[in-house]
């Protein structure tokens, strides 16, 4: 996990929590009060403010406790690789805030932080394994990687062998390309002034998401 990731209060407001996402390359924000943890807030939660067909306020005028998500799923922080896998691989959602006791926050694990655990057990052409930068945050996964994860995912399977990790890397990558498509949906329907037929679009590859959980 990623230790005492970077938060948000509900009182704040949008205008800050999508600066802040901005402005440190993240997707995710912990929402905390008083040191507990009460909500998520993704990037993708600022699709709302569209989707809900009503003119968007000012970003300054809005509250998190608006956007966010309430009670959003957590990890304890005795869990283990296979609960990570798990729970990002039934979910609709790519982070997870790692809580103590009384739900005080202490980290966050995202799917990216799953696919570089995965490509840390790819031999090099040396039969070694990959080490992990000690002294700097992981860096981002590039495109070549994403593809030997998923490769490395489906010939674990096609093999017969049961895989929690390999399972949750496909959902991943199939939940990837819906959400491309409702991103390019939602940039339609923006430059279309909000468009009617345009936002029907936006609905339909939104409820794709939804029911592929």
């Amino acid at each position: 996990m990623t230790p005492n990731p970077l938060t948000i209060g509900p009182g704040d407001t949008a205008a800050m929590a999508k600066a802040l996402l901005e402005s440190e390359g993240i997707h995710h924000l912990p929402v905390v009060e008083n040191g507990v943890l009460i909500g998520m807030l993704s990037s993708s939660d600022f699709l709302k403010l569209h989707v809900l067909r009503k003119r968007p306020r000012a970003l300054e005028a809005i509250k998190v406790s608006r956007l966010m998500e309430a009670e959003p799923v957590t990890l304890d922080v005795s869990a283990d690789l296979i609960d990570v896998a798990t729970k990002l691989g039934q979910g609709s959602f790519h982070a997870l805030p790692v809580v103590e006791p009384g739900n005080v926050l202490v980290g966050i694990v995202t799917s990216t932080d799953l696919i570089n655990h995965l490509l840390m057990q790819i031999p090099g052409g040396d039969g070694s394994l990959r080490e992990q930068p000690r002294t700097e945050p992981a860096t981002r996964v590039s495109d070549d990687d994403i593809t030997t994860a998923i490769r490395l995912a489906k010939h674990t399977l096609d093999s017969g062998t049961t895989s929690k990790l390999a399972e949750a890397v496909l959902h991943l990558r199939d939940e990837n390309r819906l959400l491309k498509e409702v991103c390019k949906a939602a940039e339609l329907y923006l430059r279309s002034g909000l468009a009617e037929r345009e936002h029907s679009t936006l609905q339909k590859r939104l409820a794709d998401v939804q029911h592929s959980h």
